[in-house]
C-alpha cells in the first residue's frame, strides 16, 4: 500500500511494520522509505483476522498514546464513504448485499491476480475513459487522447522524480528526534 506521506516521514513506515508484524497469517513485509509505500505479504484466506488483529493493534497504539497517521489521501477518503454508503445499503436489501460482496470479492481477486497493481477503482477510471473516448472520439476540439497522455506524462514523471534529497531531510528530522 502506498502512504504518501510516508515519503517524508519513515517512522510511519515503521508504524505500520510494527503494527503489522503480530498479526497472524502475516508472511513478510517489506517498507520502501523512497517510495513511501509498504508490501506486506499475508494470506488472503485469513483476510478477516488480518483485519481484526490490525485494529486491535492500532487501537492497543492509541492506549500507549502514540499517534496514529491515517494512510489515507482524498481518494481512499471519497472511496471510504462510498464504501460506508454501499455497506449501509446492503443491509437493507438482499441485492445490494450481493452486489456489494460481488464487487468486493472480485476487487480482492483483481488485486491478487495483479500482485495488488490492479484494482476496481483503476478498471472503472479506465473503462470510464475507454468509453469516453469512444463516444466523443478524436473529432473534440482537444482530442480526448491528447488530455489523457498529458495526464499520463505527468504521472509518470510524478512517480520518477527523485525524492532524495526530501528523503534526507525527514531522515535527518526522524534523528534529531530520536535524540530528543
Amino acid at each position: 500500500m502506498k502512504v504518501p506521506h510516508a515519503k517524508l516521514n519513515p517512522e510511519v513506515l515503521e508504524f505500520y511494520r510494527e503494527a503489522f508484524a503480530g498479526i497472524p497469517g502475516v508472511h513478510s513485509i517489506n517498507t520502501k522509505p523512497d517510495t513511501g509505500s509498504i508490501v506486506i505479504h499475508y494470506d488472503p484466506n485469513r483476510e478477516r483476522e488480518f483485519q481484526h488483529h490490525f485494529e486491535q493493534r492500532t487501537d492497543e497504539h492509541l492506549d500507549m498514546g502514540k499517534p496514529v497517521v491515517p494512510p489515507e489521501d482524498e481518494v481512499d477518503q471519497l472511496a471510504g464513504k462510498i464504501a460506508a454508503e454501499a455497506e449501509f445499503l446492503a443491509s437493507h436489501s438482499k441485492l445490494a448485499r450481493s452486489t456489494v460482496d460481488f464487487c468486493k470479492a472480485f476487487d480482492r481477486e483483481l488485486k491478487l491476480a495483479t500482485g495488488n497493481n490492479i484494482d476496481l477503482k483503476i478498471v472503472l477510471a479506465l473503462g470510464l475513459a475507454g468509453y469516453t473516448f469512444l463516444e466523443i472520439g478524436g473529432t473534440a476540439a482537444t482530442p480526448m487522447w491528447v488530455t489523457l497522455a498529458l495526464f499520463s506524462l505527468n504521472h509518470f514523471v510524478e512517480l520518477h522524480t527523485d525524492h532524495r534529497a526530501e528523503l534526507e531531510q525527514a531522515q535527518a528530522r526522524a534523528q534529531a528526534l530520536a535524540a530528543t
